[in-house]
Order: C-alpha cells, then sequence, then structure tokens
C-alpha cells in the first residue's frame, strides 16, 4: 500500500464533557480515549502516526511519554483543516497516504482502518472516507450524493435543510487521503464562521468539483464509529466495551457468572478454567492465572499478578462498603 502516515487530532477542547480533564485523556476501560485511537492505529500496517495536540496541550503530551508518535501542535484552535495543515509539513515526504481521524473514538478496530486503506489504494482514489447509517443520525454531518450516488460533499447538521435532515447516512470523521491531494485540497479550504474555522470536511466538495476520485467505505458496526462530545456518550461506549472485553473472556474458557455486574478493564490477561463471580473489578494491566476463583466483591488493582489456582474475594466490612483485594 506503500507508506501510511496517521494524522490523529486531539487538539479540541472538548467543552460538552463539561470537565477541567482534556476531552482525549477520559478513559474507556482504564485507558484514554486517545491511547484506543493510537492502539487501534499501531495495529495496522501504518508506519507513522502524528497527534496534533492543543487545548491544555501538555496534559496531552505528558500522557503520551513512551508511546511511539510525533506531536504536532496546534496553537490555535480553527477547526479539523487547521489541525491537519498544522501536520502538513512532516507529510509530503514522508508518506504516501494519510489517515486522517478524531481521537476520540475509542471502539474503532484496526480492520476497519486496514479495510479503508485498502480500499483507497484499489480504487485508486484521492480520498475514501468512512461513512455510517444510523437511525438517529442527531449531530452528525449528513453524505450528500449526486444523482449517480457519487459523494459530493458533506453537509453539516447546522446547516441542513429539513429535507437533508432526513438523511441516514453519516460522515464519521475518519479519512485515506493521497498526500499529494490533501496538501492541494487543504489550500483551497476557505474559513467558515465567525470563528474563522476551516472544515476538513470542506475538502470533499473541493475534491468533487475538480472531479477528483472519491470513494466512501461504510461501516459493518455502527458502535465502533461512535464519537465521544459528553458524559453519556462516554458511559456509553464504557457498557459496549466492557462488554465486548467480557465477551471476549467468556469465548477463552474463563466463567464470568453475572456479566452485568462484572468490571473488566483493557490490557487484562485471564486463564482458562478461572472464574469470576459477581461484583468483582479487575484493573488494567492485571495478569490472572488459569483455574483461578475470583470474588465475588473483589477488586484486582492495576498491574497485580496472579498465579494458578489462588482464590481472591472480598467481604463487606462494618462499614457496608467493600474490601480492596489487592494481590
Amino acid at each position: 500500500m506503500g507508506k501510511a502516515t496517521a494524522v490523529i487530532l486531539a487538539a479540541g477542547k472538548g467543552t460538552r464533557m463539561r470537565s477541567a480533564r482534556p476531552k482525549v485523556l477520559h478513559e474507556v476501560c482504564g485507558i484514554t480515549l486517545l491511547e484506543c485511537v493510537i492502539e487501534a492505529v499501531q495495529n495496522t500496517e501504518i508506519s507513522e502516526i502524528i497527534v496534533v495536540v492543543g487545548d491544555k496541550k501538555e496534559e496531552v503530551k505528558d500522557s503520551l511519554k513512551g508511546v511511539s508518535v510525533k506531536i504536532v501542535e496546534q496553537p490555535v484552535q480553527l477547526g479539523t483543516a487547521h489541525a491537519v495543515l498544522s501536520a502538513s509539513h512532516m507529510l509530503s515526504d514522508l508518506t504516501d497516504v494519510v489517515v486522517v481521524l478524531n481521537g476520540d473514538a475509542p471502539l474503532i478496530k484496526p480492520e476497519t482502518l486496514k479495510r479503508l486503506i485498502t480500499v483507497n489504494k484499489e480504487a485508486d482514489a484521492d480520498l475514501t472516507l468512512l461513512t455510517a447509517f444510523v437511525d438517529k443520525p442527531d449531530g452528525y454531518g449528513r453524505i450528500f450524493r449526486d444523482a449517480h450516488r457519487r459523494i459530493k460533499g458533506i453537509i453539516e447538521e447546522s446547516e441542513a435543510s429539513a429535507d437533508e435532515l432526513q438523511i441516514k447516512e453519516i460522515n464519521v470523521g475518519m479519512y485515506v487521503f493521497k498526500v499529494k491531494s490533501l496538501l492541494e485540497g487543504l489550500s483551497e479550504i476557505a474559513p467558515r464562521n465567525k470563528k474563522g474555522e476551516f472544515y476538513l470536511t470542506d475538502i470533499i466538495s473541493i475534491f468533487y468539483r475538480k472531479g477528483k476520485r472519491i470513494e466512501g467505505l461504510e461501516s459493518i458496526n455502527t458502535a465502533e464509529v461512535l464519537g465521544i462530545n459528553t458524559q453519556r456518550e462516554l458511559a456509553a461506549v464504557n457498557q459496549i466495551r466492557r462488554d465486548e472485553i467480557v465477551r471476549y473472556f467468556m469465548d477463552r474458557g474463563v466463567t464470568v457468572a453475572d456479566p452485568a455486574s462484572t468490571f473488566i478493564e483493557s490490557r487484562v490477561e485471564i486463564g482458562e478454567g478461572t472464574t469470576v463471580y459477581p461484583f468483582t473489578y479487575i484493573c488494567k494491566n492485571v495478569v490472572i492465572g488459569q483455574r483461578c476463583c475470583i470474588g465475588p466483591f473483589a477488586y484486582i488493582k492495576a498491574d497485580a499478578k496472579i498465579e494458578d489456582d489462588v482464590e481472591v474475594s472480598g467481604m463487606m466490612n462494618k462499614t457496608g462498603l467493600f474490601s480492596r483485594i489487592e494481590e
């Protein structure tokens, strides 16, 4: 596929989270939204990862210490196109294709990113974007197609007519560009609204007018494209990811007595034949051996190591609170 570079946008303020913490540093099952996206990218054939930081940049930079990424600063947050432009000086000599995605979509799978890159290559497209059909597309830009079903542009919800709001196909915010096409398109994007922001979505209509090849890839699993803007959305994505993790272990011979009351964070290892009883919380980076009994009412602290054939349980203490179990 040639050299591929990912540009992850992590500069936004995330004001709707109503939190002092940068949005991309909120956690899903023990790891940050940004870490989730970086891990997905690392598990593809993408050779370089660039993270664009802006709001509370020092906190985001600190979270990336030891992670193999390049960091670029967007000094003033003037929209998604401006964020990509902040990294453009690193792209022309570095890569053949550029994958652009947001740092707040923690459920994205490496297989989807690989498919996006493959479709772009096979079609020799200037741009391939990920789309999804959802019943309630509130908050998302709609995919606008011409009479031949070719993608013509993206209609932002705030600018859509009543008919356009009925469109169920949405823009996910994940793209693969030929690097030359991307750099040309960025130079033609004009500022929008009173804030003078530059929207990356405008590049689609620019490409269409120029006759460039635009492809769309529909996401098979709409859950994986969910972005996070509010605490409610964060909780919903946590639930989806928690269910994925529990199913993963059950498929590998771990008995989970009550999935609804079992919490297992990311990067956990549990051996075959182990039983996890209700009201158990297992933090990230825990390693549990085979044939163990964990819980009920157990709290396993991050980085704990539990050997084979070990029983760990928690009890209510006199205050009515659960005891922490830290093996």
